[in-house]
């Protein structure tokens, strides 16, 4: 017969055995290809961990999850005025990644919000800049103008812009009104000018000269 000691030794070492296997369960996690994860010790930074399995001292370390995939923030129907005064709605889009986890979680609060708030006002300044006619001229360097201004605040945030982009432009009620007026002119001027020319005398050939 099994005595009273050696049932109470082994369901002491099943018990120890099931909180292991909990303990060793609660402290191993697999971080996917486009995953990292930021590991704090005893609330102070200790390294960037990931892909694969990674080990953590449950109640000791601490990790914050970053997904380093591409991500697309939406900038719709940003109020700008151009330098000729002209008021617009822009569309706007700004594609980025995290290039730097570490940076991305203990540099700011909210990478994304951030990088949002930094855009738009990117955005209004540089059509601030321009006349309504460049702004719709010269899209392409105004993204790459865009993507080097955000990138420099990015940066120090573990972000990396891929692309700024304006997807739509598109002039207010009272700038379209302004447009037509200013075309009207134009045309009117031309026309002015043209019957203007063929109201002008022809010079004196040399025949009438000699009379």
């Amino acid at each position: 017969m099994v005595s009273t000691d050696g049932l109470v030794a082994g369901a002491a070492w099943a018990a120890l055995l099931v909180v292991a296997l909990a303990f060793a369960a609660a402290s191993i996690r697999v971080y996917k290809e486009y995953e990292r994860g930021v590991r704090f010790r005893l609330g102070r930074f200790s390294k960037v961990i990931g892909p694969g399995p990674a080990l953590a001292l449950p109640y000791i370390d601490s990790t914050v999850l970053v997904d380093t995939r591409s991500v697309v923030i939406e900038l719709p129907n940003l109020r700008a005025l151009t330098r000729d005064k002209c008021t617009v709605f822009i569309d706007a889009i700004v594609r980025y990644r995290v290039s730097s986890p570490a940076l991305a979680v203990t540099r700011v609060a909210n990478a994304r919000d951030s990088l949002k708030a930094v855009s738009e006002t990117a955005v209004r300044g540089m059509v601030g800049e321009l006349g309504f006619d460049s702004l719709i001229e010269k899209r392409e360097f105004i993204c790459a103008r865009l993507r080097e201004t955000v990138s420099d605040e990015a940066g120090s945030w573990g972000l990396e812009i891929e692309a700024v982009e304006l997807s739509d432009v598109t002039p207010s009620e009272r700038t379209m009104q302004l447009i037509r007026l200013r075309e009207g002119a134009q045309i009117n001027k031309r026309a002015g000018n043209i019957r203007g020319a063929r109201r002008k005398p022809g010079k004196p050939g040399r025949a009438n000269r000699r009379r």
